[in-house]
């Protein structure tokens, strides 16, 4: 029995989407989808070039960021991670997610930042209080904080 050869109606419609100037036709949930599409393949140039896009294109939208802080998360950069978490969290305001705050933390212990993760845990069980994650990640940053050199004591009681 033969396979099938794919036609281009059984393919994705992300296959399409490869590129700055295919996604400025595209909504926001559907660039989010397709980098989602491109990540799922191992194309993170494309995913890459496709959140790229749609932070200049919907700079605000809940889908760009939380999927460009989650593809920064898989490549390790922390730093653009740690940025867009920050911006989606300013967008959800008050309604930000346990998820978020936890993303947020996990960031900013990958970076060192072990004081602004404890305080951003702090902040988000306030809001979260039965989030399991959140309530680990605080007893564990308490714990390497009160073994912490004395300068990020130093450095943390200043902030």
């Amino acid at each position: 029995m033969s396979q099938a050869t794919p036609t281009m109606a059984s393919a994705s419609p992300y296959e399409q989407v490869c590129s700055a100037e295919q996604a400025s036709a595209y909504s926001a949930a559907q660039i989010r989808e397709a980098i989602a599409y491109w990540v799922g393949r191992d194309r993170l140039d494309i995913a890459d070039a496709l959140v790229a896009a749609g932070m200049g294109l919907y700079p605000e939208s809940e889908d760009i960021l939380a999927i460009g802080a989650l593809l920064a998360e898989i490549n390790q950069d922390w730093a653009q991670a740690q940025d867009c978490l920050e911006r989606l969290m300013a967008v959800q305001g008050q309604a930000a997610s346990a998820e978020s705050f936890f993303h947020l933390v996990r960031v900013m212990r990958c970076r060192s930042s072990l004081f602004s993760a404890y305080r951003t845990a702090q902040r988000g069980l306030e809001k979260h209080p039965q989030h399991a994650g959140l309530n680990q990640e605080l007893t564990e940053l308490t714990e390497l904080l009160e073994v912490a050199p004395v300068s990020t004591q130093v450095e943390a009681h200043a902030a």
